[in-house]
């Protein structure tokens, strides 16, 4: 029911636009560079790379068009010596470049991306131990609103918030709890993770 929520909202939003008298709305429509439509009543919400391309739909007349939720992605990767990394969604707006790791239980997100994402740090947040290079270290457990790669994603995650790589680049790392929920297929030939949700 969840991988609907969004879905839901653009149609009670274009509902409430056409409910208004005598008033025209507009939705904008824009697809980011992995072929993933998007909807939204904000030009800021969009990224700005993709402002341009952005169409504008009366909704006044009728509702734009819902897109058929995805079950399946193929997902370009970029190899980093031994890392494969994939780009990201946070919370429906920030791109991030994640690191492909089937041997973490959980994902980790930077303190950088909890910064950018405003969660707060501070407020006694459960811990998780974590095995580093330096040894054992108590991590903050935090709630990530959604996670979405190549169009597949999972709502209200738990991560843990911990800087595993130098490389500011490099949000964090997609473990087990995100992993889990597909089906995974690497074609290290083509470059490319497939997702399929389970």
């Amino acid at each position: 029911m969840k991988g609907h929520r969004g879905t839901f909202f653009i149609v009670l939003l274009a509902l409430f636009f056409c409910a208004v008298p005598c008033r025209s709305a507009e939705m904008l429509r824009w697809i980011d560079d992995k072929g993933v439509v998007h909807f939204t009543d904000s030009l800021q919400s969009i990224p700005q790379k993709f402002r341009s391309k952005a169409t504008r739909i009366k909704t006044s007349s009728q509702l734009p068009p819902v897109p058929i939720p995805a079950d399946k992605a193929s997902v370009p990767f970029q190899k980093k010596g031994e890392l494969m990394i994939v780009q990201a969604t946070l919370n429906e707006k920030a791109a991030a470049k994640f690191v492909v790791d089937t041997g973490a239980s959980y994902t980790t997100i930077s303190r950088a991306t909890a910064k950018e994402l405003e969660i707060d740090l501070e407020s006694n947040p459960s811990l998780i131990p974590l095995q580093t290079a330096n040894g054992i270290i108590q991590a903050p457990l935090v709630s990530v609103h959604s996670i979405e790669v190549g169009g597949l994603g999972l709502k209200d995650l738990t991560v843990a918030v911990h800087d595993v790589f130098p490389d500011p680049a490099i949000a964090g790392l997609l473990g087990l709890n995100f992993l889990s929920q597909f089906r995974l297929d690497i074609d290290s030939k083509a470059g490319v993770l497939r997702l399929e949700k389970k």
